[in-house]
């Protein structure tokens, strides 16, 4: 059974609300639903003593366990375990013990510590000390009013471990690993999926939520749902969206293609100008790649274009170099030039100059090069910034050639 314990999550640092990505809610989520937890609440705030202890304030209203991450280092702002004190009305004590394995930990280093590192050798007195293989900051726990308050640093390569021993102490060895199934959707819109899954899932009784990105929209369902319902879903998914269904936990969309591409026994080329060789990056980020991937042509102007790819001067005067002739040119001296089967190119304005009245930004076409001297164009115009419309666009031209492959149209 899946545990009623609820657990909430307290990230402490200024950094985390800057331009930092607070990757400790993510760690901990994995970690915890291993041992069968959900984080049912996370609150992010600075490194500030009245912020600190107004979320601990509120977060012990409801939660039984209280996770705070970050801010016990031995600088002037890591003040978490200071705040938690005066919270708890308990005094800092020194421990021998502590500062003992931090001169050890330095001197293995070949270092001295600094007096400033002392600070991490103070706890709060009562609590019991979570020892950290990797660093100098040890984790606390507090117990109190029988919730317990974890302490666990914030760097990850630090809470991991911490936080893995920690739901050891915790588990009481009834609960249930809770997992996240995730159904994939290439190709498709949120709203569009939505429209189509909300009735179906209000039909059979199940919570689910929706992630978009440019690569996929993901269908996410706890393994809280019957097993018959979670079966149910996947039947439902494939006779609704036929080969836009890539499964469950499916494999990225580089993947995919990188798969079928080898199954089917074809060498892929690329033609980038808009993309700048973005979509080479993610081809070649798959293992083995080189299976199938011959290489990529990143022609971003036009001298390029007509020198490296064969494009025709005449093309790239009268339409231009974002126009549907010149990705046709582009895909085509691509799968020559590359020696390839397939091929893909990216044409367009990724912004944020270069848009006219009748090219607007965001306009993209892609060219799908075929056996047998065929190509197919495709015109798009994606939304978003500069970066957006470069991953909407590769994204886009690999879920194109996967659909073809997959329906049978791509032959030697």
């Amino acid at each position: 059974m899946f545990s009623k314990i609820r657990l909430e999550v307290i990230c402490v640092g200024n950094e985390l609300l800057y331009d930092r990505i607070n990757t400790d809610v993510n760690i901990l989520s994995a970690i915890m639903a291993k041992a069968g937890l959900r984080i049912s609440r996370c609150v992010t705030v600075p490194d500030i003593e009245d912020e600190i202890i107004a979320s601990v304030r509120e977060c012990l209203k409801m939660s039984d366990i209280l996770i705070l991450t970050g801010g016990l280092g031995p600088t002037s702002d890591d003040i978490t375990k200071e705040a938690l004190a005066k919270f708890l009305g308990k005094k800092l004590v020194y421990s021998g013990e502590i500062w003992q394995g931090i001169c050890e930990r330095f001197a293995r280093r070949g270092i001295l510590p600094s007096e400033t590192n002392k600070k991490q050798a103070y706890v709060i007195e009562g609590s019991e000390v979570l020892d950290n293989p990797v660093g100098t900051a040890p984790g606390l726990l507090v117990q109190e009013k029988g919730k317990k308050i974890a302490l666990f640093p914030g760097p990850p390569v630090e809470l991991k471990p911490m936080a893995e021993n920690f739901t050891e102490r915790i588990r009481d060895g009834k609960e249930t690993p809770l997992e996240i199934n995730r159904y994939g959707l290439y190709g498709m819109g949120e709203s569009a999926v939505e429209e189509k899954v909300n009735p179906f899932m209000r039909k059979i009784e199940t919570p689910y939520t929706i992630l978009a990105s440019p690569q996929m929209i993901e269908i996410l369902v706890t393994s809280e749902c019957p097993r018959e319902n979670l079966q149910r879903i996947g039947v439902f998914l494939k006779d609704e969206f036929g080969n836009s269904y890539a499964g469950i936990n499916p494999p990225s969309l580089p993947e995919m293609l990188g798969s079928i591409l080898k199954e089917k026994d074809l060498r892929i080329s690329l033609a980038e100008s808009c993309t700048g060789g973005l979509a080479s990056k993610l081809l070649t980020d798959v293992p083995g790649s080189s299976a199938y991937f011959q290489g990529s042509f990143v022609a971003y102007s036009n001298s390029v274009k007509k020198k490296t790819l064969g494009v025709p001067g005449s093309i790239l005067r009268k339409y231009g170099a974002v126009s549907p002739e010149t990705a046709t040119s582009m895909a085509k001296g691509a799968k020559k030039k590359g020696k390839a089967d397939v091929s893909i190119s990216f044409t367009g304005i990724a912004g944020p100059s270069g848009a006219t009245a009748t090219k607007p930004m965001g306009l993209v076409y892609i060219g799908i090069g075929l056996p047998r001297k065929k190509t197919e164009v495709y015109r798009f115009i994606f939304t978003g910034n500069r970066e957006r419309i470069r991953e909407q666009a590769v994204y886009k031209g690999f879920d194109l050639l996967v659909k073809l492959l997959r329906e049978g149209h791509v032959k030697k």
